[in-house]
Protein backbone atom coordinates (compact mmCIF):
# COMPACT_ATOMS: atom_id res chain seq x y z
CA UNK A 1 0.00 0.00 0.00
CA UNK A 2 3.07 2.31 0.80
CA UNK A 3 4.45 2.05 -2.52
CA UNK A 4 1.01 2.01 -4.51
CA UNK A 5 0.43 5.84 -2.29
CA UNK A 6 4.39 6.41 -3.16
CA UNK A 7 3.67 5.54 -6.86
CA UNK A 8 0.57 7.96 -6.45
CA UNK A 9 2.29 10.67 -5.17
CA UNK A 10 5.19 10.89 -7.07
CA UNK A 11 2.33 10.59 -10.42
CA UNK A 12 1.04 13.43 -9.00
CA UNK A 13 4.17 15.16 -8.84
CA UNK A 14 4.73 14.88 -12.04
CA UNK A 15 1.25 16.23 -13.66
CA UNK A 16 1.59 18.86 -11.17
CA UNK A 17 5.13 20.11 -12.36
CA UNK A 18 3.54 19.73 -16.42
CA UNK A 19 0.93 21.29 -15.77
CA UNK A 20 3.06 24.20 -14.12
CA UNK A 21 4.84 24.05 -17.24
CA UNK A 22 2.38 24.11 -19.62
CA UNK A 23 1.33 27.48 -20.76
CA UNK A 24 -2.55 27.88 -21.39
CA UNK A 25 -1.94 30.64 -24.28
CA UNK A 26 0.79 28.62 -26.52
CA UNK A 27 -1.88 27.68 -29.24
CA UNK A 28 -2.98 31.53 -29.32
CA UNK A 29 1.03 32.56 -29.66
CA UNK A 30 1.59 29.70 -32.32
CA UNK A 31 -1.34 31.00 -34.19
CA UNK A 32 -0.76 34.43 -33.78
CA UNK A 33 3.19 33.35 -35.35
CA UNK A 34 2.01 31.54 -38.11
CA UNK A 35 -0.32 34.78 -38.70
CA UNK A 36 2.80 36.94 -38.61
CA UNK A 37 4.71 34.52 -40.97
CA UNK A 38 2.06 34.54 -43.35
CA UNK A 39 1.79 37.83 -43.71
CA UNK A 40 5.58 38.23 -44.01
CA UNK A 41 5.36 35.66 -47.01
CA UNK A 42 2.56 37.56 -48.37
CA UNK A 43 4.31 40.96 -48.04
CA UNK A 44 7.32 39.27 -49.44
CA UNK A 45 5.50 38.34 -52.57
CA UNK A 46 4.02 41.45 -53.56
CA UNK A 47 7.59 43.18 -52.89
CA UNK A 48 8.76 40.55 -55.48
CA UNK A 49 5.84 41.40 -57.78
CA UNK A 50 6.11 45.48 -57.26
CA UNK A 51 10.10 44.97 -57.89
CA UNK A 52 9.95 42.93 -61.46
CA UNK A 53 7.61 46.20 -62.36
CA UNK A 54 9.96 48.30 -61.43
CA UNK A 55 12.85 46.58 -63.37
CA UNK A 56 10.49 45.93 -65.87
CA UNK A 57 10.36 49.30 -66.41
CA UNK A 58 13.75 50.75 -65.98
CA UNK A 59 15.10 48.28 -68.57
CA UNK A 60 12.50 49.24 -71.12
CA UNK A 61 13.70 53.29 -70.68
CA UNK A 62 17.53 51.84 -70.89
CA UNK A 63 16.43 49.81 -73.79
CA UNK A 64 14.50 52.75 -75.25
CA UNK A 65 17.56 55.30 -74.98
CA UNK A 66 19.87 52.50 -76.42
CA UNK A 67 17.78 52.18 -79.51
CA UNK A 68 17.96 55.50 -80.21
CA UNK A 69 21.61 55.48 -79.89
CA UNK A 70 21.40 53.32 -82.17
CA UNK A 71 18.66 54.91 -84.78
CA UNK A 72 21.24 58.03 -84.47
CA UNK A 73 21.18 58.74 -88.40
CA UNK A 74 24.91 58.19 -89.85
CA UNK A 75 25.64 61.66 -91.02
CA UNK A 76 25.39 62.31 -86.93
CA UNK A 77 28.03 59.90 -86.05
CA UNK A 78 30.35 61.36 -89.15
CA UNK A 79 29.72 64.88 -87.64
CA UNK A 80 33.08 66.28 -86.81
CA UNK A 81 31.17 68.50 -84.36
CA UNK A 82 29.36 65.72 -82.31
CA UNK A 83 31.09 66.29 -78.70
CA UNK A 84 31.10 62.10 -78.94
CA UNK A 85 30.77 59.53 -81.65
CA UNK A 86 29.21 56.04 -80.79
CA UNK A 87 30.61 53.46 -82.66
CA UNK A 88 27.91 50.74 -84.21
CA UNK A 89 30.12 48.07 -81.61
CA UNK A 90 29.50 50.23 -78.81
CA UNK A 91 26.12 50.27 -78.94
CA UNK A 92 26.03 46.48 -79.38
CA UNK A 93 28.18 45.98 -76.31
CA UNK A 94 25.78 48.31 -74.26
CA UNK A 95 22.60 46.08 -75.73
CA UNK A 96 24.78 42.69 -75.01
CA UNK A 97 25.02 44.30 -71.00
CA UNK A 98 21.08 45.15 -71.82
CA UNK A 99 20.47 41.42 -71.95
CA UNK A 100 22.79 39.87 -69.64
CA UNK A 101 21.59 41.69 -66.94
CA UNK A 102 17.78 40.52 -68.25
CA UNK A 103 18.98 37.29 -68.22
CA UNK A 104 20.27 37.82 -64.78
CA UNK A 105 17.41 39.51 -62.98
CA UNK A 106 14.83 36.64 -64.80
CA UNK A 107 16.82 33.67 -63.32
CA UNK A 108 17.31 35.49 -59.95
CA UNK A 109 13.11 35.87 -59.79
CA UNK A 110 12.63 32.55 -60.83
CA UNK A 111 14.98 31.06 -57.92
CA UNK A 112 13.21 33.62 -55.76
CA UNK A 113 9.76 32.33 -56.65
CA UNK A 114 11.05 29.20 -55.76
CA UNK A 115 12.55 30.14 -52.22
CA UNK A 116 8.67 31.28 -51.89
CA UNK A 117 7.34 28.24 -52.28
CA UNK A 118 9.89 26.56 -50.25
CA UNK A 119 9.49 28.75 -47.41
CA UNK A 120 5.61 27.76 -47.72
CA UNK A 121 6.07 24.69 -47.57
CA UNK A 122 8.04 24.65 -44.64
CA UNK A 123 5.71 27.53 -42.16
CA UNK A 124 3.82 24.53 -41.30
CA UNK A 125 6.86 22.62 -39.90
CA UNK A 126 9.23 25.22 -37.50
CA UNK A 127 7.76 28.67 -37.42
CA UNK A 128 10.74 29.85 -36.11
CA UNK A 129 13.09 28.67 -38.37
CA UNK A 130 11.01 29.70 -41.46
CA UNK A 131 10.83 33.02 -39.88
CA UNK A 132 14.69 32.96 -39.74
CA UNK A 133 14.96 32.03 -43.34
CA UNK A 134 12.62 34.27 -44.22
CA UNK A 135 14.23 37.38 -43.08
CA UNK A 136 17.53 35.98 -44.42
CA UNK A 137 15.64 35.78 -47.67
CA UNK A 138 14.69 39.48 -47.50
CA UNK A 139 17.94 40.36 -46.68
CA UNK A 140 19.48 38.66 -49.57
CA UNK A 141 16.87 40.14 -52.06
CA UNK A 142 17.73 43.69 -51.24
CA UNK A 143 21.01 43.20 -51.17
CA UNK A 144 20.67 41.35 -55.09
CA UNK A 145 18.31 44.26 -55.90
CA UNK A 146 21.22 46.59 -55.36
CA UNK A 147 23.33 44.83 -57.50
CA UNK A 148 21.03 44.53 -60.30
CA UNK A 149 20.20 48.52 -59.82
CA UNK A 150 24.03 49.50 -59.91
CA UNK A 151 24.22 47.52 -63.19
CA UNK A 152 21.35 49.07 -64.69
CA UNK A 153 22.30 52.09 -63.38
CA UNK A 154 25.86 51.83 -65.23
CA UNK A 155 24.56 50.96 -68.23
CA UNK A 156 22.14 53.87 -68.53
CA UNK A 157 25.48 56.39 -67.57
CA UNK A 158 27.55 55.22 -70.42
CA UNK A 159 24.48 55.18 -72.71
CA UNK A 160 23.84 58.81 -71.56
CA UNK A 161 27.65 59.72 -71.73
CA UNK A 162 27.21 58.23 -75.60
CA UNK A 163 24.04 60.56 -75.82
CA UNK A 164 25.73 63.65 -74.70
CA UNK A 165 23.11 64.29 -72.24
Amino acid sequence: MARAFLLFFFLWVQCAIGAMAADPFAPIQERESQFRQEKQLQQLQRDQQINQLRQQQDLGRVQREIDNLRNQPNDLRNDPRATTTVQPSEVDRLQLDLNRLQNEQQLKRLQADQHLLQLQKQQSANVQRTQQQTNEFTRQQQIERLQQKQKLDDIEDEVRRFNGK
